[in-house]
């Protein structure tokens, strides 16, 4: 079977693989990035390749997709992206993503979130897709409003984080929004 992958002006998203783990781990490692992930900050590169394991089994079973984010230019892996869940009934999914710190604020989680959101609607059916985002998260949703996403509500305490709870905010985009924004 061949690797899934999608090319944009300035990134590459390939399949994950455990080779990445080295590139991946400054990025899970770092609290101002895992800060807004469902994940505990990484320490060792075992713990990345466990991680990848980990997503790589969830999407051989068909319940989530993630790809590794590639600078063009330098060939360096600045992040991941994907779907986290796909309620096929429903022909919703969640989309998440996570790019290095200093790649924040360039462009680039929205270039990469295009291909995906568009691979969603158009190859796989989807009609919604969601992503939940903490409310100090701004860079997220300054991303997800670029996007054509709509802000639905918040879900207080719903994501249990250490020994708290933290709300999250939920964004949305259908299919046919998708679609009349390609016009």
């Amino acid at each position: 079977m061949e690797s899934e992958s999608f090319s944009t002006p300035r990134l590459i998203l390939r399949e994950l693989t455990l080779e990445d783990a080295a590139s991946l781990l400054p990025i899970w490692s770092d609290i101002r990035v895992t800060r807004y992930m469902k994940i505990e900050r990484l320490t060792t590169e075992e713990e990345a390749q466990q991680l990848i394991q980990l997503l790589k089994s969830q999407i051989k079973a068909g319940q989530s997709s993630r790809y590794a984010i590639i600078l063009k230019d330098t060939n360096a892996i600045i992040g991941t992206c994907g779907f986290e869940s796909f309620q096929t009934e429903h022909h919703s999914a969640t989309i998440s993503y996570e790019l290095g710190k200093r790649y924040w604020g360039k462009g680039y989680a929205s270039e990469a979130l295009w291909e995906i959101i568009e691979d969603g609607f158009q190859r796989r059916h989807i009609h919604r897709i969601e992503a939940r985002i903490e409310p100090e998260n701004d860079r997220s949703i300054h991303a997800l409003h670029k996007l054509g996403f709509m802000h639905e509500g918040r879900l207080r305490g719903a994501l249990k984080k250490g020994d708290k709870f933290v709300d999250q905010l939920i964004f949305s985009i259908l299919a046919e929004e998708f679609e009349s924004s390609l016009r």
